[in-house]
């Protein structure tokens, strides 16, 4: 975006953790985040802005991050007798692309997908970021690799390996593909009846193969993984993150805060009865439900151990699931501050990324959200989405929809 936009008149809870304070003003020139005045007296009075947005006292943060997403998912996916095996390409792409779209009216600005078939997932990255739609910036992995008969074998979304050599040869086709980032199914999961959620299914030597070509690439991996086993090995294979992680005990999150790996822990798959029931296979439900006090116990172990959260949802439908998430984060105990910040900045440090993005601060990446009602007061409030901005233009406006309520 070339110009300059001054935004005035609101607060700013800038996404590092600082508390609330008011801004006289916020300077985007370039897309980028030129300055931030506290006061009225620091605004240049010699500014001539090609555009000024009176915010009428409304609430700045950085655009919001969805770290755990599937852009196709269906609810198919979710039960194992009625896996789709048949949709076209062409109808995946077209869904995914929809959703990704959509997910700026939720305020979300950055997507770090986990996997869809076909690398539609790559396609509309690259669209996005040409400029042929308006979309989320995001941050792809392509197929995630799982051991034969792994976790989400029967999905449609994945690459089955067996031994070292197969997991370095399909992370480097997915890196050669465009993926930004690698995810490896290392242990059960939910949504299959022939398996456990404790259960690790691949070996330690597999998991340091796809970490050793990762690295060099400036790659990181991720890791499903929903047992303390599995958890262990992946942090010791030096992985970025935990994905799920229902049962951790106290020696895997004690790892995971000394070897800083990120914990991404999808509440909502677990926590959200209703969307359980509505969704899950019978089998499934009766494994989430019994699962679901454990996942709540190690979420709040981890947050009193200090270990590193990103927040993810890894629901259908994609978008929609994201604020709902922080809400569930929120219940289990974890403050609203620190759910703003598991949004932004720990997101956009994750994906290695936060030295231009998730924070409003001078020299980034002007992302912003603008909601109308203070989300520290209740974080339900993210749900008032008043504009997004995306690299400084304005591409949602719901202001007027939002006043003729």
């Amino acid at each position: 975006m070339t110009g300059t936009l001054l935004v005035r008149n609101g607060h700013l809870i800038d996404g590092t953790g600082s508390p609330s304070r008011s801004v006289a003003g916020i300077l985007i020139q370039e897309g980028r985040l030129k300055a931030i005045y506290g006061a009225s007296a620091e605004v240049d009075p010699g500014l001539h802005a090609d555009d000024t947005i009176d915010l009428k006292g409304a609430y700045v943060l950085p655009g919001l991050w969805d770290a755990h997403a599937h852009l196709g998912m269906t609810a198919g996916q979710l039960d194992y007798a009625k896996t789709p095996h048949h949709e076209l390409p062409a109808d995946c792409t077209i869904r995914c692309g929809r959703r990704a779209m959509d997910a700026l009216q939720y305020g979300i600005t950055n997507v770090r997908v986990m996997g869809d078939a076909h690398y539609v997932d790559v396609a509309w990255k690259k669209a996005f970021e040409s400029g042929m739609f308006t979309g989320p910036r995001l941050f792809v992995c392509g197929y995630p690799l799982i051991a034969t008969g792994g976790h989400g074998w029967h999905s449609g979304v994945a690459v089955e390996v067996d031994g070292p050599a197969e997991v370095r040869k399909a992370a480097r086709e997915q890196m050669k593909r465009g993926a930004d980032h690698i995810k490896i199914m290392i242990s059960g999961g939910v949504a299959s009846p022939t398996e456990t959620m404790y259960e690790s299914q691949m070996t330690m030597d597999e998991i340091v193969a796809a970490v050793e070509v990762a690295s060099p690439k400036g790659r990181k991996v991720s890791a499903h993984a929903c047992g303390p086993l599995s958890a262990k090995m992946a942090v010791r294979a030096g992985v970025a993150s935990i994905e799920h992680g229902y049962f951790l005990d106290d020696e895997a999150l004690g790892m995971m805060v000394e070897h800083g790996t990120f914990y991404v822990p999808t509440l909502g798959v677990l926590q959200d009865e209703a969307y359980i029931r509505a969704y899950w296979a019978d089998y499934a439900i009766k494994k989430a439900l019994a699962a679901a006090p454990v996942h709540r116990e190690t979420f709040q172990k981890a947050l009193k151990a200090g270990v590193r959260i990103a927040a993810g949802d890894d629901l259908v439908p994609f978008p929609e699931r994201l604020i709902p998430e922080l809400e569930t984060m929120v219940g289990a105990g974890m403050d609203t501050m620190a759910a703003i910040v598991a949004a932004t900045r720990n997101a956009a440090e994750l994906c290695d990324a936060d030295d231009r993005l998730g924070t409003v601060e001078p020299g980034k990446i002007a992302d912003l959200l603008v909601v109308a009602r203070n989300p520290l007061d209740s974080i339900s409030h993210l749900r008032d989405v008043l504009m997004v901005f995306k690299e400084g233009k304005l591409v949602v406006d719901k202001r007027q929809s939002y006043e003729e309520k």
